[in-house]
């Protein structure tokens, strides 16, 4: 039916074949599902001969694009300059509380009797080393002008190992070397500095041999070393040093036989009063503040006339030397008229420490003030305070007619600006 053409393919056929190819490529897209192209779909089912028109355009959808308003943080206020002081204490250490709240209130009241007045805000610690340095960070961010603390040895070690940043005045100073940070000061009741004294005072080249008698107790020990140590700085010799062990007699044959110039004698006010008079009457015994413990008008008072109360004599301790301050025994002082005592009266050992306070407060206040180097007529003794240190000179004293007499020039000239000078702790 169909002529051939070579290859085989009838001229029919060939005919046909780009009909047939055609109609399969346009419906291949419809069979295999897939998208075809507009425009190509458009053109193949236009007549021949007609114009395609113009592709339809479908309209973008805009992007919007969010306006973003920026976050602007004011500056932060620049903090004042520092006020107030911020005092430290061991209020929560066991065996601490009542020295801390005999101090506070010197402290307090000091500031009662200031005419300026500051803030002060009181910082409790447990009297550990990390209480202390958290409540002395805590009193930096504060922005206080002063800081006065802490009041125990452990404290007052790891507070020096601090920045200083403001003027801190410690209550105590650590064993072994004290840090020359500046800024750092140290007031104490030193007992130390005492038993120095007592050499300085006592000494004399031509009679340079001296006994100690101490007692087993630590502060009776670290006095009898202070002592030691002073008393052959200055030339002198210490012949023995003998401890009291609860009999006296045995103290008094070894002072017969090693016939010392002078008799030191590191012992508590009860121990001094049963050994003292075993010393005997011609050697000069000399102590610190530990011998003097009864309150005036308190312990062992008997009644008198008009219903008015005098102290016990303690005639054992006639002739007794010691140094201690101002606020014990000298009432017509001039500090000493100006500030209330405690009422009920305290011990002596507790009314030292409301005096500190009340020493504190007033140095506190002039490093407020930013006075370097200045000196005060102190009821703790007279304070000199220059180049970061602060020299406190006790009263020199001597039992009279079974009472403690101030010696004539009780304050006496000191300048030793060492640890000792500068507080070593009591």
């Amino acid at each position: 039916m169909f002529s051939s053409v070579p290859g085989g393919v009838p001229r029919a056929a060939r005919a046909l074949l780009p009909l047939l190819l055609g109609c399969a490529l346009a419906a291949t897209p419809a069979l295999c599902g897939a998208q075809a192209d507009p425009a190509s779909a458009g053109a193949a089912l236009r007549p021949p001969g007609a114009v395609a028109g113009p592709a339809a355009v479908t309209p973008a959808t805009p992007v919007v694009t969010p306006t973003v308003t920026p976050t602007v943080t004011p500056p932060a206020a620049a903090p004042g300059p520092p006020t107030g002081i911020a005092l430290i204490l061991p209020a929560k250490a066991p065996g601490f509380e009542r020295a801390a709240e005999v101090t506070r209130k010197g402290f307090l009241v000091a500031r009662e009797v200031s005419n300026d007045k500051p803030v002060v805000q009181v910082l409790e610690t447990d009297g550990s080393a990390a209480g202390a340095v958290a409540a002395y960070q805590e009193a930096l961010a504060k922005n206080v002008a002063v800081i006065v603390g802490p009041l125990t040895k452990t404290e007052a070690a790891a507070v020096q190992n601090e920045a200083i940043r403001v003027p801190t005045l410690m209550l105590n100073a650590p064993d072994g070397a004290l840090s020359n940070a500046r800024g750092l000061y140290v007031l104490s009741l030193s007992t130390e500095l005492e038993a120095k004294l007592a050499a300085e005072t006592a000494y004399r080249s031509e009679a340079g041999g001296a006994v100690i008698v101490t007692t087993p107790s630590p502060l009776s020990r670290r006095a009898a070393a202070a002592f030691s140590d002073a008393w052959i700085k200055l030339g002198g010799t210490i012949k023995d040093t003998l401890e009291y062990a609860g009999n006296p007699v045995k103290i008094k044959r070894g002072v017969e036989r090693l016939k010392g110039d002078v008799v030191f004698l590191a012992a508590d006010a009860e121990r001094a009063r049963v050994i003292k008079p075993f010393l005997g009457r011609n050697t000069m015994v000399i102590s610190t503040s530990q011998v003097y413990s009864v309150p005036p008008k308190a312990e062992g008072a008997v009644a008198v006339a008009a219903g008015r109360v005098e102290p016990l004599k303690l005639n054992d301790l006639n002739g007794l030397r010691f140094f201690d301050m101002p606020w014990l025994h000298q009432p017509d002082h001039t500090a000493v008229m100006v500030y209330p005592h405690a009422t009920p009266q305290l011990s002596a050992d507790l009314e030292r420490l409301y005096a500190l306070g009340i020493d504190a407060f007033r140095v506190a206040e002039q490093l407020a003030r930013r006075r370097g180097a200045f000196e005060l007529d102190g009821v703790t003794g007279r304070l000199a305070v220059h180049e970061g240190l602060i020299d406190r000179t006790p009263i020199e004293a001597e039992y009279r007619d079974g009472a403690p007499v101030p010696m004539d020039g009780a304050v006496l000239a000191h300048g030793a600006a060492d640890t000792g000078s500068a507080g070593a702790g009591r």
